[in-house]
């Protein structure tokens, strides 16, 4: 039983990990906390990049097919034809270099890129790459964190964060709704 706990625990934390990734603006750093907390630094990094890593594959596809599903009339904007003229290679070294940045929301790389020609294999290879030197620098971070301040100031931080970012949310859909029904 205590082996089935330990692989549905570390499965649950994948799922974590993966939809972060895929949404792309929850800052990763609140979930790499808690994965170093529960499987250890090893254990901790090995989430974490494979759930920033498989999310944003999966979140690349997504954004793909939802911007596949836009008005015609959006893709004959200079945006639009701007994000579509890029080359390959261009997109695959803007990808990377975006990716080092750590500050640059994930999403945002994300769904510019799926707005460009690249394939998913090429956004998977010059994600990825960038992804694995942001993550270390997260983790020793966040491990560093979790080493100097107690855990109840880490978990009443991570609410704080989580609970600010749920307002935000709410108050720009309230603010979204409010404007389509004028």
């Amino acid at each position: 039983m205590d082996m089935l706990s330990s692989v549905l625990e570390v499965l649950a934390l994948l799922a974590l990990n993966l939809a972060i990734g895929v949404i792309g603006f929850i800052p990763s750093f609140l979930v790499t906390g808690l994965n170093i907390n529960l499987l250890g630094l090893t254990g901790g990094i090995a989430i974490s990049l494979l759930g920033e890593i498989f999310g944003a594959i999966l979140g690349f596809y997504l954004y793909r097919y939802g911007f596949s599903k836009v008005q015609p009339s959006w893709k004959k904007s200079r945006f639009w034809h701007f994000m579509h003229s890029r080359s390959v290679g261009t997109v695959f070294f803007g990808i990377l270099l975006f990716r080092l940045v750590p500050f640059i929301p994930s999403g945002l790389i994300t769904a510019g890129a799926s707005l460009t020609p690249i394939r998913g294999s090429m956004f998977f290879i010059a994600s990825s790459l960038g992804k694995i030197p942001a993550v270390l620098v997260e983790v020793a971070a966040v491990y560093g964190f979790t080493q100097i301040v107690p855990s109840g100031y880490q978990y009443a931080a991570a609410l704080f964060v989580l609970a600010a970012a749920g307002l935000i949310w709410m108050r720009k859909r309230k603010k979204d709704a409010a404007g389509s029904r004028q």
